[in-house]
């Protein structure tokens, strides 16, 4: 009887995900489920704007999240700024035609979905930043627990770019749902969570922790068996080639120290404050990135 090996070759093992040391220990798996609690908030929205008096009801499915967009071609995204950080929103052309083609009473969604015009409209654009606003402000109210409280505002627009990659710098996870006619796929919406906006969905999912659940030796071992090595940026900063090149022995070049960057692996996983005690630079007030 044979023993199948459990080493994988090349052209199996290139298609396996890197490990995100960022993501140790924290419940990415969960954002589909989080995503589905949302659906029905964002579904509400979807209806509101396009009520099922003309064909099947309108609809969000297929939810996934990864850390690139499942879009290769160009999107119109939104960038929003809410109490919780920075989101993004972008749909599908082709999904965005099917809606206005049921606007106006079509009931055919495979020809309002394959029927994209050459250039875009004016009246796509309004269409876009209509659900940018409804489908954002569903997603950010259940991120952040319920509707925003008191002093919490709705999202606020920041920009709206034509045919350009996400807005949003640094570490950005996606969310995806298709548009859903009856069970007649129309394209894709989706959404990107700056860190800060992600770290408030994950503590959403997060499983409450019971006092004294691990036992000490079993943390104690743990510990030692995942040595990380951290990396400490403390500062940068930005000079002009000419006052680079002019740099002389004995130069004083002012630097700020009042934060720092913790990084694993150069990912961003901690930030902290930059203080002295007894003659040693000393990081404290650790947060989440």
């Amino acid at each position: 009887m044979g023993h199948a090996s459990h080493i994988l070759p090349p052209a199996a093992g290139a298609r396996l995900s890197a490990l995100d040391p960022c993501e140790l220990g924290r419940p990415i798996h969960a954002l589909d489920s989080l995503f589905q609690l949302t659906q029905q908030d964002l579904d509400h929205g979807l209806a509101t704007a396009f009520p099922g008096r003309v064909g099947a009801p309108v609809r969000l499915g297929g939810v996934s999240h990864g850390r690139s967009t499942p879009v290769e071609t160009p999107l119109r995204w939104a960038s929003y700024r809410s109490h919780l950080g920075r989101s993004a929103f972008a749909i599908e052309r082709s999904a965005l035609t099917a809606l206005l083609a049921r606007r106006y009473g079509s009931t055919d969604w495979a020809l309002g979905a394959r029927c994209v015009p050459a250039l875009e409209t004016a009246t796509e654009q309004r269409l876009a930043a209509q659900l940018g606003q409804v489908l954002t402000e569903a997603l950010v109210h259940r991120i952040g627990g319920g509707p925003a409280a008191e002093g919490d505002p709705a999202p606020r627009l920041e920009q709206n770019l034509s045919s350009a990659r996400c807005p949003i710098n640094g570490p950005v996870m996606f969310l995806w749902a298709q548009v859903l006619a009856g069970a007649t796929p129309l394209g894709l919406v989706v959404f990107a969570l700056d860190s800060d906006t992600l770290a408030a969905a994950l503590r959403q999912l997060a499983p409450t922790r019971r006092q004294g659940a691990a036992r000490p030796a079993d943390s104690a071992a743990l510990r030692r068996a995942l040595p990380l090595r951290l990396d400490v940026r403390l500062a940068q900063k930005t000079l002009p080639l000419g006052e680079l090149l002019g740099l002389r022995p004995g130069d004083v070049l002012p630097i700020p120290l009042e934060s720092a960057t913790v990084r694993i692996q150069d990912k961003p996983v901690l930030k902290a404050l930059v203080v002295e005690h007894k003659g040693r630079l000393c990081l404290t007030q650790l947060q989440e990135v």
